[in-house]
């Protein structure tokens, strides 16, 4: 009798979360900081291929009646026995892997990539921002690569060379391409966060400013940074129990009162840095601090001057708002999102000609000028 009651609870448990994830599917897993998996648009296709059951089971396993609970549990009794063995070990060049993520020191990081995995997409993208530049002679471009853990050895201090291949591929003028150099542990240590792939506090001031001497402008002054102590478990950390939260900072300037829309709707702000300062509570996470990654993101300060188009990821996300405070406009597109969010392609001649942009700044990593730009499709 025990085990019909069982199976009995197991069957509706199941199928409460069958229903919510067809009826009202939870937005996120927050304890994994991440959206949650929606139930998928049935094609003949991906059934035949598994595709769909694939996403099927983990749209239910997400939307199951305390699914994050659930998650947690099971990784205090997996991550939370595991890792401190794990992490007793000593692997060849200081890196310990566990799962998908390896640890140096107490940094949750990655392997460096090959110049061979990246080389083609890094040319690609070179060339597609050299015609670009070619089409619009009258608009400077401007390319700042952020160097991460995937472009150097932490170990050995080794460096595949992506930034110089892509570097070397470009046409525009030499003073207009810069990067944020990470030639060591203690680089990527000052820079980085310790359970994210995104910079820190330090890194974003660092990259800012030195995007301002590549732009030709003077940057705001940095009046402060606050810190919020051990409240940020980054994407690397997500369901991986036994990691302790890191300190949390924010650069603090004086910025002008400015004025926001989003695919040409107006919003009162972007990202909520104003309130982490405050101590307001909830959930702290990159996107939730610095802004979420918009298709097309228009910052204006109301003055008269020039205006900036950047182009990026979710790093520029942290200096967008100072950047925009020399600007009279300041258009952010992000290629991965631009179709869905505005309903049409991107073309860059179109755009510097509609928004009258005076100023063209590219800025992120390899994850970006190695495959986003080189893809298309945007």
């Amino acid at each position: 009798m025990l085990h019909i009651l069982a199976g009995l609870a197991l069957f509706l448990f199941l199928l409460a979360g069958l229903t919510r994830a067809l009826l009202s599917p939870a937005a996120e897993i927050a304890y994994e900081n991440r959206p949650a998996k929606r139930f998928p648009a049935f094609s003949v296709s991906a059934f035949l291929r598994g595709e769909y059951q694939d996403a099927a089971e983990a749209a239910v396993a997400d939307q199951l009646p305390g699914a994050s609970y659930l998650k947690k549990l099971y990784n205090i009794f997996d991550a939370g026995l595991a890792l401190p063995a794990v992490r007793s070990l000593t692997a060849d060049g200081g890196y310990v892997g566990f799962r998908d993520i390896f640890f140096f020191d107490d940094m949750m990081t990655v392997r460096p990539l090959s110049l061979a995995s990246r080389e083609a997409a890094l040319l690609e993208s070179a060339r597609i921002i050299n015609a670009w530049a070619s089409e619009s002679p009258d608009v400077p471009f401007y390319v700042y690569y952020i160097e991460t853990d995937r472009d150097l050895d932490l170990g050995t201090g080794e460096k595949p060379g992506l930034y110089a291949c892509l570097a070397g591929a470009l046409t525009i003028p030499a003073d207009h391409v810069g990067r944020l150099r990470i030639d060591s542990y203690d680089d990527y240590r000052r820079f980085f966060l310790r359970t994210d792939h995104h910079w820190g506090a330090a890194g974003a001031w660092e990259g800012y400013r030195e995007i301002c001497a590549l732009l030709g402008t003077d940057p705001l002054p940095l009046l402060g940074r606050f810190t919020r102590p051990a409240c940020y478990r980054g994407t690397r950390a997500a369901g991986v129990e036994g990691v302790a939260a890191e300190d949390f900072s924010v650069n603090l300037y004086d910025v002008p009162g400015l004025r926001f829309s989003v695919s040409g709707e107006a919003v009162p702000g972007y990202g909520a840095q104003e309130r982490f300062v405050s101590g307001e509570p909830g959930t702290v996470s990159y996107g939730s601090v610095f802004g979420g990654d918009c298709g097309e993101l228009q910052i204006d300060t109301g003055r008269e001057g020039e205006n900036l188009l950047i182009l990026g990821d979710s790093y520029d996300n942290a200096i967008v708002i100072p950047l925009a405070a020399g600007y009279a406009s300041t258009w952010c597109v992000d290629l991965r999102a631009y179709a869905a969010q505005t309903g049409h392609g991107f073309v860059m001649a179109d755009f510097l000609r509609e928004k009258e942009i005076d100023r063209v700044l590219l800025v992120a990593g390899i994850d970006y000028f190695g495959a986003t730009l080189a893809q298309g499709g945007w």
